[in-house]
């Protein structure tokens, strides 16, 4: 039984959070693009013959209407009775009493694929009027009025920027705190205590950085008027980062680990475009799947090199912990194999049907995020194969040789020292794909 060390180069892995929060600086503005209309009949700025019974506005990806914040509004500013109709990506405004000559407008809000609150304005008339340009300060309850305040909360909607850096924030400080700690409850064993008080830290760092991400991204959303669900997801994330930072000790031999897990699944089911594209049960399957595994590849990389770490540095009690860093090792290869082929999985089914065609993936910012992931995740592959097929075969031939009564520490510690620092080129990877993936939850499947 050891005590609580410092995590081995404990300056480089911050010094790595901070790149990589640099590079969601970098990449979050091109993230962040929410649905938008993109046409309307009748057009804005355009006169029409009347009457008008409809109003059709077509936006550029699925959007949820909301009737309650939507509304139609007369030349003296008053407010029509409507009825909306639509699914999708089209939706009618269709007056209970025909549009006749007049000036009129369309306050519309609602609700994009990713869980965002878009909303805008358009202005057209009707039959023989003469649509001029708006006043520059028009009176307060007017028409112009009203339209001139909407309009300047257009660009408002929830999400954006900021939402974006939290997001891929939170997303990297879940994903590698409830990794290590699935590390700790089912590839450690029993006898292993000193590799879960080890990790103890880090999954506290992986914490604090998911409620730091999970504050941004809440107050970006409530500030924004963001999304029930985006807003519940949030707050899932932040009770995550904070159980892994103030309860990580309860992680080990206990139930909380599957409450944990819980938690985090439901928080990614809630947002995203997975929650709104094909059917929503496969979708909630495949996503709950592919989140899970990632944990398992991902933060189970990180936890090995931490464990691996300490049975390097430590020359004394040898008897225990080269074994035990060689069974680690072992074990978790083949938790990391199944993993790879469930995230490769899962991955594929997601992006089949959220992507509403091949071309979209050089075209949007949803496209180029996922080309970006997916080649990080094949290097990360790459890599992981030659470990497999390398290190890990040469490893459990020393177990073999050390079962068989040959004293093989020092071989073993050698493969050991081998193993980590392959280690290391992947653990930069999977940060990176962390950060990637929570900026592609927030993407938009349009151009």
């Amino acid at each position: 039984m050891f005590a609580t060390r410092r995590l081995p180069r404990a300056s480089a892995l911050g010094a790595l959070f901070v790149a990589l929060f640099v590079a969601t600086l970098a990449i979050a503005p091109g993230a962040q693009a929410q649905a938008t209309l993109e046409g309307s009949i009748p057009a804005a700025g355009s006169t029409v013959p009347g009457p008008v019974t409809e109003v059709e506005l077509t936006f550029s990806e699925d959007v949820e209407l909301n009737t309650s914040e939507t509304r139609l509004v007369g030349a003296e500013g008053t407010d029509l009775i409507y009825e909306a109709i639509g699914d999708g990506n089209v939706w009618l405004i269709e007056p209970a009493l025909s549009l006749d000559n007049g000036v009129y407008g369309v306050i519309w809000q609602g609700e994009d694929s990713g869980g965002a609150t878009v909303r805008g304005v358009i202005r057209f008339g009707v039959g023989d009027v003469v649509l001029e340009e708006p006043p520059t300060t028009p009176q307060e309850g007017s028409l112009e009025g009203q339209l001139a305040v909407a309009e300047a909360q257009d660009g408002e909607a929830g999400g954006g920027f900021f939402a974006s850096i939290g997001a891929g924030l939170a997303n990297l400080g879940v994903i590698v705190g409830w990794g290590v700690a699935l590390f700790v409850a089912f590839v450690t064993t029993a006898r292993m205590t000193w590799v879960g008080k080890y990790l103890l830290q880090m999954m506290r760092m992986a914490g604090a950085i998911a409620m730091v991400g999970a504050v941004i991204e809440l107050a970006a959303q409530v500030l924004g008027s963001g999304g029930v669900n985006v807003i519940l997801a949030a707050v899932l994330r932040l009770a995550v980062g904070a159980a892994l930072f103030f309860i990580p000790g309860m992680v080990n031999g206990s139930p909380f680990i599957w409450v944990l897990s819980g938690v985090v699944i439901v928080s990614y089911l809630l947002g995203g475009q997975s929650t709104s594209e094909g059917p929503l049960w496969l979708m909630a399957l495949a996503n709950a799947s592919h989140v899970t595994f990632a944990a398992i590849w991902g933060g189970g990389i990180i936890a090995l090199a931490i464990a691996l770490a300490l049975v390097i540095r430590r020359r004394d009690d040898r008897d225990i912990l080269v074994p035990d860093g060689s069974e680690l090792a072992v074990r978790f290869s083949r938790f990391a194999t199944y993993s790879v082929f469930g995230v490769a999985i899962a991955g594929i089914l997601m992006a089949f049907f959220i992507m509403p065609s091949f071309g979209a993936l050089f075209s949007t910012p949803w496209g180029i995020l996922l080309l970006i992931k997916i080649a990080l995740v094949v290097a990360l592959v790459v890599l992981g194969a030659r470990t497999h097929f390398n290190a890990i075969p040469e490893i459990e031939y020393a177990q073999v040789q050390r079962e068989g009564g040959d004293d093989v520490h020092e071989l073993e510690r050698s493969h050991l020292r081998e193993l980590r620092r392959s280690l290391l080129p992947s653990m930069v990877l999977v940060l990176a794909i962390l950060i990637v993936s929570g900026l592609l939850v927030q993407a938009s499947t349009t151009a």
